[in-house]
């Protein structure tokens, strides 16, 4: 009986235990649920915090510590900032004629185009005959010189008459002074009208000609002409340009607001692969509407065979007052462009951040920069540049998820 009771009471703790220890793996099994649960919970919290804060802006890379190691980024770290380093300002634009090279071609007489004697852009050299206009005005002109001619012939050898008879003592003195008033009066006509005959492009009068031809003023280049053959032009009608190939071009260069406070009048401008120099004549006070840059005007020293109109060409600006900022020697490598302006990209916590900076100056292996937010210690990418601006720009790899370890 005694053994029956222990049995039955073994098999009672047996069945106590089997419960407790039923009831400590649900409690451990919750708990466990619970616990992966929270996890999650914050992860998510964290990662959408870090999506909400204002660090994680468009300028923001995010990327791990190990998605650097598998692109193979490599970094540089920023060390002391160099403080003599002068700023070097390039600019570029167009070659153009200078005012002083273009020269008006006018009518000098009225009348009708007969001819035109050359072709636009044809090289001229000085007097040579580049249009001939039929006037009436230029026979009325020879007409009345030939004309005084006469009458001053008659008028001289009435004079020599009056003086003989004076001498004679057959007439006054009267008449000898009339009779040189009248051939002083001729040849100050006819004077008059031999200028004004030069004018209108006209030569010696020896007979009738309709026919003046006008001519280039000095040796160029015909750059239009604005008339044809048979039009009908008045005194003064502009007929075309003339260039004068011997003068020193001008460039117009466009600077942005960031160079252009750097650039002075006078300032000595070198043209980049060509061996010749300039100065700045004049700078715009206003912008240009549609590129927001301002445009400066070089005169050139001389004429040189390297420059050409409408030539796009890239200049170094050697300020009178040179500008030394404090800058961060890197390697040029680290530099990309974007919308016309530099970048680089900055190593932080959670990636890397692109920062804009101004270059002021560089070469193949080093550069120059400066930016507020460089500080010494600072590290930047040297390699994987255009990887990294292409996930910037959003044309590469989605950006990888905010470590809790690297937050």
């Amino acid at each position: 009986m005694d053994q029956r009771v222990d049995v039955l009471n073994f098999k009672k703790l047996l069945y106590l235990m089997s419960v407790l220890i039923l009831i400590s793996l649900g409690l451990w099994w919750g708990s466990k649920l619970l616990s992966n649960k929270n996890i999650e919970a914050k992860v998510e919290r964290q990662v959408s915090e870090a999506e909400r804060s204002p660090e994680v802006s468009e300028q923001q890379i995010l990327i791990s510590s190990k998605q650097i190691e598998q692109v193979g980024i490599k970094l540089h770290t920023l060390g002391a900032s160099s403080t003599n380093i002068q700023k070097q300002i390039i600019l570029q634009g167009q070659v153009q004629w200078s005012p002083e090279s273009k020269v008006v071609l006018t009518s000098p007489v009225s009348g009708m185009v007969q001819q035109v004697l050359v072709q636009p852009l044809a090289e001229v050299t000085r007097n040579h005959h580049v249009l001939a206009v039929h006037s009436p005005d230029l026979i009325q002109i020879q007409n009345e010189i030939l004309q005084l001619r006469a009458q001053q012939q008659l008028a001289q050898q009435n004079l020599t008459r009056e003086r003989s008879l004076y001498a004679e003592g057959i007439i006054a003195e009267k008449r000898v002074q009339e009779a040189q008033n009248q051939v002083q009066r001729l040849n100050i006509n006819l004077g008059a009208k031999q200028r004004m005959l030069q004018f209108m492009g006209g030569g010696q009068v020896n007979s009738l000609n309709s026919i003046v031809y006008v001519k280039s003023p000095t040796s160029g280049y015909i750059e239009n002409l604005q008339v044809s053959t048979g039009q009908y032009v008045e005194a003064g009608t502009v007929l075309g340009q003339l260039v004068n190939a011997d003068s020193p071009l001008q460039l117009l260069l466009q600077a942005n607001l960031a160079d252009s406070k750097y650039v002075h009048i006078g300032d000595v401008v070198q043209v980049e692969g060509c061996d010749i120099t300039g100065h700045i004549q004049n700078i715009a006070p206003a912008l240009v509407g549609n590129t927001q840059t301002q445009n400066i005007i070089v005169q050139m020293d001389t004429k040189h065979n390297c420059l050409r109109v409408q030539q796009f060409v890239k200049v170094h600006v050697q300020s009178k007052q040179p500008t030394v900022i404090a800058a961060w020697p890197v390697p040029s490598t680290a530099i990309t462009s974007q919308d016309g302006k530099h970048i680089i990209f900055v190593k932080n916590q959670k990636g890397f951040e692109a920062v804009t900076v101004e270059v002021l100056s560089a070469d193949q292996q080093q550069s120059y920069i400066t930016a507020e937010k460089l500080k010494p210690k600072m590290q930047l990418a040297i390699s994987g540049v255009e990887r990294l601006k292409a996930v910037w720009s959003g044309f590469g790899a989605e950006q990888a998820p905010i470590s809790t370890t690297e937050r």
